[in-house]
């Protein structure tokens, strides 16, 4: 019996209908990029007025990581970015590579 939703297909519809948060979402967020290099495990915060200057306000989030270079090694091949969720005095989030 041919199940009626294969969780995969579910996942990939779900996961073509979501579209990666802006520059702009964040600065209307009034929220920060946390940067995270995968390679030595230094993080950062920037300024999104700071990178909007550099990329526009429409650049993708998730992607800036391909345009910096972590302070500590140099990778500039393998740096996550996200929002810098304010923590509340406590760990909502957890970066994992």
């Amino acid at each position: 019996m041919e199940k009626l939703f294969k969780k995969q297909n579910l996942l990939n519809h779900d996961m073509s209908m979501l579209t990666a948060l802006t520059l702009h979402d964040l600065l209307v967020e009034r929220l920060d990029i946390f940067c995270w290099c995968n390679n030595c495990g230094h993080n950062n915060v920037i300024e999104t007025k700071e990178i909007i200057n550099k990329l526009g306000q429409n650049y993708p989030v998730p992607k800036i990581g391909y345009k910096l270079r972590c302070g500590i090694c140099n990778n500039t091949n393998n740096i996550s970015t996200r929002p810098n969720w304010p923590n509340h005095n406590g760990q909502l989030t957890r970066h994992m590579s």
